[in-house]
């Protein structure tokens, strides 16, 4: 994983740039970012995005997601929000499940299945996101949700599967969110148990180790997870450009000029 592609590690901003496809080609650096939310970034890692001088931000949250992390502006982009979620939280349900036996295989069995029905059910949601991110005039794009790993990560897996990068890179891409925020993993699980405890009316100390590896699951990435979006789509599609052309409505003709803006046969 080369290090340039990785910009701040702390919001999960990294480009697809650099990644090899099966038939030779490089997707082009600058020009497709993905991230997390940015409502707590230092001056010095504004500049890095500002560096970036992005024409388009892709919100994917929900809108209480956007009122509580508020996106700065960097001075050159467009923002643009296309929520892809349902308005309740389905990672806070299943974070609701942390207390009851067999709370981690249930918790998992949960985020899996979110996975999956991003295909079977809500892959409509995400049309009008792939519309901007294929139209070259919004490049270079940055697309994000909150964690930058689950919405955000979907995005970005199809992304490389429709340019033709085999599976090994695209789990790899998605699962270094979990070197990126590793060190603000255990912050982050905190910060949720106590707002479960506050929610539950007792002490945080309540929250016993049970039900803190539960909700780690829910800070990570796993590979069974984007697996069960991979089966979904062939089962639903049998094939990732199948899903493509009638499950999101972008023809071959789009592709082929989408390919055109962001690959090149070398890396440099």
């Amino acid at each position: 994983m080369e290090t340039n592609r990785v910009h701040v590690p702390s919001s999960n901003l990294r480009e697809l740039g650099g990644y090899q496809t099966t038939d030779g080609s490089f997707i082009k650096y600058g020009l497709i970012f993905r991230c997390g939310h940015m409502s707590e970034l230092t001056p010095e890692e504004e500049d890095i995005y500002r560096s970036l001088k992005l024409r388009l931000i892709v919100d994917l949250r929900r809108d209480d997601e956007v009122t509580e992390r508020p996106t700065p502006s960097f001075g050159s982009e467009d923002n643009i929000h296309i929520s892809v979620s349902d308005p309740d939280n389905a990672f806070a349900e299943a974070a609701a499940k942390a207390h009851e036996p067999d709370a981690e295989n249930l918790i998992l069995a949960d985020a899996t299945r979110y996975y999956r029905e991003v295909v079977t059910d809500n892959l409509h949601r995400y049309i009008p996101v792939f519309d901007k991110i294929f139209d070259a005039d919004n490049h270079p794009v940055l697309f994000h949700c909150t964690a930058g790993k689950d919405r955000t990560g979907f995005v970005a897996a199809a992304i490389l599967k429709f340019l033709g990068v085999d599976d090994e890179t695209v789990f790899a891409d998605y699962l270094l969110t979990n070197t990126l925020l590793g060190d603000r993993t255990e912050e982050r699980l905190q910060a949720w148990a106590k707002r479960m405890a506050n929610q539950r009316g007792t002490p945080i100390t309540e929250i016993n180790e049970e039900a803190l590896g539960a909700l780690r699951i829910l800070m990570l990435t796993h590979a069974d997870m984007l697996q069960s979006t991979f089966d979904a789509v062939d089962e639903l599609y049998g094939s990732w450009d199948e899903m493509r052309r009638t499950g999101l409505g972008i023809s071959d003709e789009k592709m082929a000029a989408f390919c055109e803006a962001v690959l090149v046969k070398n890396s440099a």
